[in-house]
Formats: C-alpha cells, structure tokens, sequence
C-alpha cells in the first residue's frame, strides 16, 4: 500500500514539475519571438522557430510534448531535464484532452451535429497544445517531404515558414481527426470523448518512448538539451500510456477495434523512427511532434474501426 502511493506520489510531482517547466518555457518562447530574439543555432536564411510542444493552459501547461529544434531561449535555462519526467507525458495528454472531450460530450446535447462537434473539439485540442504539435508535423513534412540532402532538410524545418508539404499535411491531420470524432461521435458521444483522451494519452507515451530510443539528430536543438529519456522512462511513458488508452477504450470498442489502437500507432511509430534515421540521422524536437500527430491519427483510426 505504502509503495503503491509512493509511485503515485511521484508520478503527479512529476507531471507538475514537467508541467511548470514547459509553463515557463512557453512564455519565454512566446515573449523572446515577439521581440526577435532566438536560440543560437539558426537557420541561414531565417530564425528558426521551433516546436516546444506544451501541452496545457496558462494554469498547467503541456508536459509531455515535443521540443523545438530552434524555439527562442529563455535567459537564463532552467537546470531541469524534462526527459527525466518523460513517464509522466500521458498523464498530461489526458490533461491536455479533457476540455476537448468535455466539448465532445456536451454539444451533441446542444443539437450540433456529429462534424460540428468533431471540428469544435479539435480546435479545443489545438488550443490547449498551442498547435505545437501541428507545427512539428508541419516542419517536418517541409523538411522530409522533398529529396532534400540532410543539411538542407534541416534548414528547412528550422525555418519558420509553412510550405506546401507543410500546408498539406496539416489540413490532412486536421481533416482527418476531426472526421474521425464526427464518425465517433455520431455513434456515441461517450465513445469520441473517450476515444480523444485514450489517442491523447497514447500518443504522448508513443513520443516519449520514440524520443528517448531515437539518436538526435544534432546536438543542439532544445530536444537534445532537455535532456533525452532514460530507456526505462521512455518505455514506462509508452506502456502508462498504452494501458490508459485500453482502460479507457474497452467501455466502448470491441477487442479487436482496441488491438488495432494499439498496433496501428506502433507500425507508425516504427516506420517514422526508420524514416528520420534514415534521412537525417535521427530526431529532432519537430519529429517528436510529428511522432505524436502520426500515432493520434493511428489510434483514433483503430477506435473508429469499430464505431
């Protein structure tokens, strides 16, 4: 009993302090970007911005989320490694969703229909995380979308500008979480909102176990200086997360549908993970946030199966 508060007890300082530390580095972010002022490293042609990927609100902010490659630097760094904490990311998934699925469950009520709500609930998601997971995706699909040699495949992630892979790829992500949910939601609201919190919670701890067994790319990128996640802390983060993700789909999903959640997001994570090795040597903060796109979508996917 005692042991088991233990682990409880530090799982919570944890998420906390995850959560305080990217709370503060997203306004420093925000502040530093408005006034110019950016990281080291830069990209030749313009200052990089990043994707710190924070995961909540102004009370508590986004934990487990991909970092930045080139996100302006607050003053003076905290000496706090967030990688050590990783464990706690889908815990702060669940935080970072809950608004959304709360949406998803009240304005069906209101006479809304299935895609209205699917769209509202996602624009709440996107909301709470800043859409710096988005703009992960986006970076990277920039990046990694053209037959661009490494070098030149990182100046254009580190750049700030959206370009048509970009583009695309969010409207393909955006698109297609929020015809998920409708699908969802219009067999069940209890089912999407469920659904929500179970792809948010998974794809926080599929991030965290890509982030820690990824070599980074470079070394100087926010992601490699928050300090990469021990195996033991990347794997537990995936597996709080995949067992989350079943507790709260098994109300509503057949056995096969909940396989398919948790399959789906592993095949993707592990063809994404080969792929940015093999094209720039490993992760950066924008790929984690890539990461967590990629496996939201897989397991909404495996859980609309069986809507």
């Amino acid at each position: 009993m005692g042991d088991g508060l233990q682990t409880i007890t530090a799982l919570t300082g944890a998420t906390f302090r995850a959560a305080a530390f990217l709370t503060r580095l997203s306004i420093s972010c925000r502040h530093f970007e408005g006034h110019g002022r950016m990281a080291s490293v830069q990209s030749p042609e313009k200052p990089a911005v990043g994707n710190p990927l924070t995961d909540a609100g102004n009370a508590v902010a986004p934990a487990a989320t991909a970092l930045g490659e080139e996100k302006p630097l607050p003053d003076e760094p905290a000496p706090y490694r967030l990688g050590d904490d990783a464990h706690a990311f889908p815990l702060v998934g669940l935080i970072a969703a809950a608004p959304a699925a709360l949406l998803l469950l009240v304005l069906p009520a209101l006479g809304l229909s299935p895609l209205a709500c699917g769209i509202l609930a996602l624009a709440a998601l996107v909301a709470m995380t800043g859409a710096l997971h988005e703009d992960g995706l986006a970076d990277v699909a920039d990046g990694l979308g053209g037959h661009h040699r490494r070098e030149r495949a990182l100046d254009i992630m580190h750049d700030s500008r959206v370009g048509s892979y970009g583009a695309i790829a969010l409207v393909l992500s955006l698109g297609l979480r929020a015809a998920l949910l409708a699908e969802l939601c219009a067999a069940r609201p209890l089912a999407a909102a469920l659904a929500l919190l179970a792809a948010s919670a998974a794809s926080r701890g599929a991030m965290a176990a890509f982030w820690g067994r990824t070599p980074p790319a470079t070394g100087t990128g926010l992601a490699a200086r928050a300090g990469q996640p021990a195996r033991d802390k990347a794997m537990a983060s995936l597996a709080i997360g995949a067992a989350m993700a079943v507790g709260l789909a098994l109300p509503f999903a057949s056995l096969p549908s909940v396989a398919a959640a948790i399959a789906l997001p592993a095949l993707a994570l592990l063809l994404f993970r080969s792929f940015v090795i093999r094209r720039i040597g490993g992760q950066t903060g924008d790929c984690l946030g890539a990461a967590q796109q990629l496996c939201e979508i897989a397991v909404l996917i495996g859980l609309a199966m069986g809507a």
